[in-house]
């Protein structure tokens, strides 16, 4: 279960087994057994020391955001599968060529994604097509692609085609990252939710998330959790696309409304269906730890 708290003033505490969130909207309770994850993303939030001590205690994780939805804080029990052959097999694998096959089929699974995305949004996009075919071209490039530069190239074609679709569909003027238009923040803030999810499951299963296989390394970017999460990024584009209408900025931030709408539509759809997105995450971080000392 994964519980946001938006609410200015809003405290959290436990009570005989309980996650108890007070806002001026009421309470709610949560058994602590149930609870995977807690967001918390506004400030003038208090969490008691309690509180935070019983969530690690049950395994949860607790993601602070700030307002452009990046996460400048996980809080985590220091366990886990971790052990230091695995981080030597991962920085094995970055040197020798193995990680960036890994990181190649992260990035076909974002593109195959991305191709998906724009099949379901047939009826609403006059170059249907073509964006299909660019697309299907940037996936065959993927398959032979054997250096990083090549696995870019392919996937800056597909995303080519794909961002012109989304902005069909949404109304985004084009992709930029550093975008304060509503929708280019809607995606940031979605990809900064996906972002804590991969970076805890990765910590977890006993990675390094600092040396990726893929993103170039720079202090402070957790490049492997970068590489990782790209295979969901469309779940968060439909999620975005979604609410779309409804999300407004002040000051090229998402305003407070928009940023729970936003948040509330990425963690439905990365928990919707019987095998929700966020238990794959952490069932695929550990599959490539364990192919990592395997392969």
């Amino acid at each position: 279960m994964q519980i946001v708290v938006a609410s200015y003033g809003t405290k959290v505490a436990v009570k005989k087994g309980l996650l108890v969130v007070r806002s001026k909207a009421g309470a709610k309770e949560y058994p602590l057994h149930q609870v995977d994850e807690v967001f918390l993303l506004t400030g003038g939030i208090s969490i008691t020391t309690r509180a935070l001590r019983a969530l690690m205690r049950a395994g949860a994780v607790v993601a602070v955001f700030d307002q452009r939805g990046e996460p400048l804080g996980v809080f985590m029990r220091p366990v886990g599968d971790a052990t230091g052959e695995k981080r030597r097999c991962q920085y094995a694998a970055a040197a020798d060529g193995r990680g960036l096959q890994m990181a190649k089929t992260w990035v076909w699974r974002k593109v195959r994604g991305q191709l998906e995305n724009i099949r379901a949004w047939r009826r609403r996009l006059s170059a249907y097509s073509r964006y299909v075919e660019e697309v299907g071209r940037a996936l065959e490039a993927l398959r032979s692609a054997s250096t990083p530069r090549g696995v870019l190239e392919a996937e800056a074609v597909a995303a080519e085609a794909y961002w012109r679709a989304y902005g069909e569909v949404t109304g985004m003027p084009k992709r930029d990252q550093e975008g304060g238009d509503p929708i280019n923040a809607g995606l940031n803030y979605g990809y900064g939710i996906l972002k804590a999810l991969c970076f805890k499951s990765l910590l977890l299963a006993g990675l390094d998330p600092y040396v990726g296989f893929l993103h170039v390394d720079k202090s402070g970017r957790p490049s492997l959790v970068l590489d990782f999460m790209e295979q969901w990024r469309p779940r968060v584009d439909v999620a975005v696309a979604k609410v779309a209408p409804q999300l407004e900025v002040e000051g090229g931030l998402l305003d407070h409304k928009s940023r729970l709408a936003v948040a509330a539509a990425v963690l439905e759809e990365l928990g919707a269906s019987k095998r929700p997105v966020s238990a794959e995450i952490h069932r695929e971080a550990r599959s490539a730890a364990r192919a990592l000392c395997t392969s």
